[in-house]
C-alpha cells in the first residue's frame, strides 16, 4: 500500500512540472483583498496552503508554517507571501476561530469550496503548492506528506530564487543555554540547497569581536541537517564576555546569504536569590514519551523523572531546595517530537523560584533546555553598611522576561547591580495610581 500511494502522489507531484498556476483573487479574514498574480509581478513567491477544518495534518502542519511566515514574511526578510485558504462551507467566525487555535498568523481566507482553477491541483489536505513568479508552480507535499519541515520551505522558496542548480546552507537551529559567562549552544545547519554542501564551517563573534571557527569537514546531502548525522555541531564555552553572541556559517559555493547569520543576546540571564524550586508538569495524553532533569554547573543529576510513572494529564510537582552560586539546566524532552501540547493534550512545564516564574512553556517538539542562576543573598543593611554603590538596574516580568520599565500596576523582578560585582534581586510590587 505505501508503495501504491507513492506512486500516486510521484504523478501527482509530475502533473504540476511545466504547468502555469492559475490566478487567485480573495479577500483575508481581515478584509483584506489578494491577487497572486499582482505578488508574483512583484518578484515575490506565493505559497498556497489548502486546509480544512477538523483536519489534525493541516493543524500539525500549521506551526512549521508559521515559523516560516515569521523568518520570510513581512515581519522577516518579507520575500515570500503565503495564503491559507479554507475549502469547506463554514462560517468565517469558525475559520477565524480555528486558525488562531491552530497558530496561524499569515492571512487566512474562508472559501466554501477548492477555487474552481486549483481542483486539478489539490488532491488531499494539508496542500501546500509553491508558486514561482515565472508562474511555475510546484507540490511541496499534502496529505501523507505532514508536516513538512522548515527545511523544506526554505528548499522550495530557492528553488523560485536560483533555479534548479545551486548551493545554500543555514543555521537551521540554534538552541542555546547561557549562565554566568557559560554558553552552550547546539547549532544545526541545513543544507537548502539542490546540491550537496562541503567545507562548511562557523564564525564565531562575542559582540563585534572575533572569537573562533568550527569546522565540520563532511558533507552534508541536500535536504539534511546535520543534527541528523553522526557529527552533530556544537559550542561550548565556559569565559564568554560579551552582550550577544553571533554564529555565522560558511559553505562553498554558497549562493544565498541572507540566512547564514544568527545572533543570541547574553544579558537576558535568569536569576534569583531564593533556592527552594519548584518544577511542574502537566502531561499529555502519551506521558510514556517525555523526560526530564535538572542538572547543575558540574554536570551532577540533581532531578530528573520519566512519564511513563505518571498518568495522562496528570500534573507532575517537584519541589527541590538547591545550593546558592551555581548554574542549573532543566532539559525535557519528547522522543516522539510532537511536544506536550496541544494536539494531544494541553501540557506544560514551568520552573518557579517561590511565587516567581523563572520558566513556563507549552510549545516545543522533540527538545528544549533552559539554564538559571541561584545567586547568593545579599543582607541589605551589610550592602548599606559598605556604601556601595548600584550601577545598573534591570526589570523583568514574574515569567523572566526582561522590560524596559514597570509601565502598569503588578508585581516585576528588580535586578540592581553593584560596583563591587555583587547582584541583588528583589520582587517590587507597583500600586494603581487613585
Amino acid at each position: 500500500m505505501a508503495k501504491r500511494l507513492f506512486i500516486i502522489f510521484s504523478a501527482i507531484y509530475a502533473s504540476l512540472l511545466g504547468q502555469t498556476a492559475p490566478n487567485l483573487v480573495a479577500t483575508d479574514l481581515n478584509g483584506v483583498a489578494h491577487n497572486v498574480y499582482e505578488y508574483l509581478d512583484e518578484g515575490k513567491p506565493v505559497l498556497l496552503d489548502f486546509f480544512i477544518l477538523n483536519c489534525i495534518p493541516c493543524q500539525d502542519g500549521a506551526e512549521y508554517m508559521s515559523e516560516f511566515w515569521e523568518s520570510y514574511g513581512p515581519n522577516g526578510s518579507d520575500q515570500i507571501q503565503i495564503l491559507s485558504v479554507e475549502v469547506n462551507n463554514n462560517s468565517d467566525e469558525i475559520v477565524e476561530e480555528t486558525s488562531n487555535n491552530w497558530g496561524i498568523i499569515n492571512p487566512v481566507i474562508n472559501s466554501n469550496d477548492i477555487p474552481g482553477a486549483y481542483i486539478p491541483f489539490v488532491y488531499a489536505f494539508p496542500n501546500y503548492i509553491m508558486i514561482c513568479p515565472d508562474r511555475s508552480m510546484s507540490l511541496l507535499a499534502h496529505g501523507f506528506g505532514y508536516p513538512i519541515s522548515l527545511l523544506e520551505w526554505e528548499q522550495a522558496l530557492n528553488t523560485c530564487n536560483f533555479g534548479n542548480d545551486y548551493t545554500d546552507v543555514t543555521i537551521f537551529d540554534l538552541e542555546i543555554t547561557h549562565c554566568k559567562k557559560q554558553v552552550f549552544a547546539n547549532i544545526n545547519i541545513g543544507n537548502v540547497g539542490l546540491k550537496p554542501a562541503s567545507n562548511i564551517s562557523i564564525d564565531v563573534f562575542t559582540d563585534s569581536s572575533y572569537h573562533s571557527t568550527i569546522n565540520w569537514n563532511y558533507v552534508l546531502p541536500t535536504g539534511s541537517v546535520t543534527n541528523d548525522t553522526s557529527q552533530p555541531i556544537s559550542f561550548e564555552n565556559s569565559d564568554i564576555n560579551g552582550s550577544t553572541i553571533h554564529f555565522q556559517v560558511n559553505a562553498n559555493g554558497d549562493v544565498n546569504q541572507l540566512n547564514n547569520t544568527v545572533s543570541y543576546d547574553l544579558t537576558n540571564e535568569l536569576i534569583t536569590t531564593n533556592k527552594d524550586i519548584t518544577i511542574e508538569i502537566k502531561t499529555d495524553n502519551y506521558p510514556d514519551e517525555t523526560t526530564w532533569s535538572l542538572v547543575d554547573g558540574n554536570g551532577n543529576i540533581v532531578s530528573e523523572g520519566a512519564g511513563v510513572n505518571y498518568q495522562s494529564n496528570e500534573l507532575i510537582s517537584i519541589d527541590l531546595e538547591l545550593d546558592s552560586s551555581m548554574c542549573y539546566t532543566f532539559m525535557i524532552n519528547d522522543k516522539y517530537g510532537d511536544g506536550i501540547c496541544c494536539s494531544y493534550g494541553d501540557g506544560y512545564y514551568q520552573v518557579t523560584a517561590g511565587e516567581d516564574t523563572l520558566v513556563y512553556n507549552n510549545k516545543f517538539l522533540t527538545h528544549k533546555k533552559h539554564s538559571f542562576y541561584v545567586d547568593e543573598v545579599i543582607d541589605i543593611e551589610e550592602t548599606n553598611q559598605q556604601e556601595l554603590r548600584v550601577i545598573n538596574s534591570k526589570f523583568f516580568d514574574l515569567k523572566g522576561r526582561e522590560i524596559s520599565y514597570p509601565q502598569h500596576a503588578g508585581a516585576y523582578l528588580r535586578k540592581d547591580y553593584y560596583e563591587n560585582g555583587f547582584t541583588k534581586s528583589s520582587k517590587i510590587i507597583i500600586c494603581e495610581r487613585k
